[in-house]
């Protein structure tokens, strides 16, 4: 067989694999009724044209695939919910990507991204933000039946929501002062209110989710359709072609609220990863930061960092897909929940107690028998207290700088937490590491990026293979000195 032959043979198995897309990308019969509800900047009606950043995403990237989309607007979200479940060839589009909906749909995207938060009009008294079980026991919260915002609060276990049919409804109440509180999505608040009252009038409580918005096909659209969807999406992200739809929206959107091609969640845990500088001038440091985008820049392309609460980052990869977060402790009892890379850090972890108290701790017997042992909430130290029936726990620190902190002002007896970290935040608040005691080591696991089980594995053996490849030629061991000078390496 020439080569010719050849070629025409390999065009016809590639079009009859791709059968509704055809050759060169263009079916011409395929058509998909597209819906959404009104949801600005995302998807919402001006002047009689259907618009927003995910609907021209959407049409863009089925348009590349040679797809045609009908769009509509529905006055409920069940509504067009409950239809897109039905097909055939349906999409719906904003949609919240979660645990609980990942099997009803197909899924391209995410097309943009957003933030869940609870939100309180100035008043000059309150200090807020607080944290999410402060959150609970505010006065009621206006929330909109069924919406993944409700959802979201009612499985972190709020019971003092309000619920509305609409947002339009919930907001209403809201600005006429009937109800103090109100869950939404920080940009389409920002959104919905009058140019620049945002700013002026309103202050966030908490955040609680970062949220990813998707298009989701119904069942029944073609698998291809699906997958040329979404490498047309990942494409426009790299070209930034998908920025410029973004802006011209919303113009003021900060770059490190778009989604990328892999989505990485961290805290805010000095040294690893942690935040400087303000406003657009914002950056997420730390060492660990400078091993992740040192594999991503041997892969060739640097997606951004999440930085956000430990809750929020644990929670993610956990049903995102195309998901990591770091730097987390692999221990026995999260082994199977996470596909591992690394390891990028160690977590020797020990108790500290104050020189000055005399407090000495030489077994974990002896560590029950204080008054309180402090721990960052929900961390594997966090973990470890409760599996081994501590009953002095106190995991009031979001992060390790206030657990270090409640130490170092005598508010608790002890403190569980990293080598790395203790000597980090001693050298940063200028306190004298011998005021310290180290007592009895209590855990030894190493810190790695955590990914997704939906993550291909072949996106998970390639970071291993280059942060493999980084430890070979001394560039770990360059990164880690700079920050860990003297510290012995993972």
């Amino acid at each position: 067989m020439n080569f010719f032959t050849k070629s025409v043979v390999l065009c016809f198995v590639i079009c009859v694999v791709l059968n509704v897309v055809g050759c060169g990308g263009h079916s011409g019969d395929i058509n998909i009724r597209a819906s959404g509800v009104e949801f600005l900047p995302n998807c919402y009606t001006d002047n009689g044209q259907i618009v927003g950043i995910d609907v021209d995403i959407a049409k863009t990237a089925l348009a590349n695939v040679g797809v045609t989309m009908d769009m509509s607007i529905s006055e409920s979200w069940a509504d067009a919910y409950d239809a897109t479940l039905q097909g055939p060839n349906r999409a719906l589009l904003t949609v919240g990507y979660s645990e609980e909906r990942k099997n009803s749909f197909k899924w391209a995207g995410p097309t943009s991204q957003g933030i869940y938060g609870i939100f309180t009009k100035i008043d000059g008294n309150s200090l807020y933000p607080l944290s999410i079980e402060k959150s609970k026991e505010l006065g009621q919260i206006a929330v909109v039946k069924d919406w993944l915002e409700t959802t979201t609060l009612e499985d972190l276990g709020f019971t003092n929501l309000t619920y509305y049919n609409t947002y339009a409804e919930a907001l209403n109440a809201f600005m006429n002062d009937e109800i103090q509180y109100i869950a939404s999505d920080f940009f389409h608040l920002i959104k919905r209110l009058p140019a620049g009252y945002f700013m002026s009038n309103v202050q966030t409580v908490t955040r609680y989710r970062t949220i990813f918005y998707y298009i989701a096909f119904s069942l029944d659209v073609n698998d291809s359709i699906v997958e040329a969807c979404q490498k047309t999406i990942e494409t426009m992200m790299r070209n930034k072609s998908r920025d410029a739809i973004v802006y011209r929206y919303f113009a003021q959107m900060p770059a490190d609220y778009l989604p990328d091609t892999v989505q990485l969640f961290v805290e805010e845990a000095k040294p690893y990863h942690y935040n400087t500088g303000v406003s657009l001038d914002r950056r997420v440091e730390g060492s660990s930061i400078d091993m992740v985008n040192e594999i991503q820049t041997r892969i060739g392309y640097v997606n951004k960092v999440n930085l956000t609460t430990w809750t929020d980052a644990y929670a993610q990869p956990q049903y995102l897909p195309n998901s990591a977060v770091f730097t987390t402790a692999r221990t026995p009892e999260r082994e199977a929940m996470f596909q591992w890379v690394g390891p990028i850090s160690s977590n020797r972890t020990y108790f500290y107690t104050l020189k000055s108290s005399g407090i000495t701790v030489a077994t974990i017997a002896e560590a029950k028998t204080l008054a309180s042992v402090a721990t960052p909430k929900n961390w594997y130290t966090h973990d470890f207290l409760i599996k081994e029936n501590f009953n002095n726990i106190v995991a009031t620190a979001i992060t390790s700088e206030e657990a270090f902190n409640q130490l170092i002002n005598n508010e608790v007896e002890a403190l569980l937490l990293t080598d790395v970290d203790v000597q980090w935040l001693a050298n940063e608040n200028n306190i004298n590491i011998n005021n310290l005691t180290k007592n009895i080591e209590a855990l030894d696991y190493k810190g790695y990026i955590a990914f997704s089980l939906n993550t291909p594995k072949s996106l998970v053996r390639e970071w291993q293979a280059k942060l493999d490849k980084m430890k070979s030629d001394g560039t770990f061991e360059t990164i880690w000195n700079k920050w860990f000078q003297g510290v012995e390496m993972p």
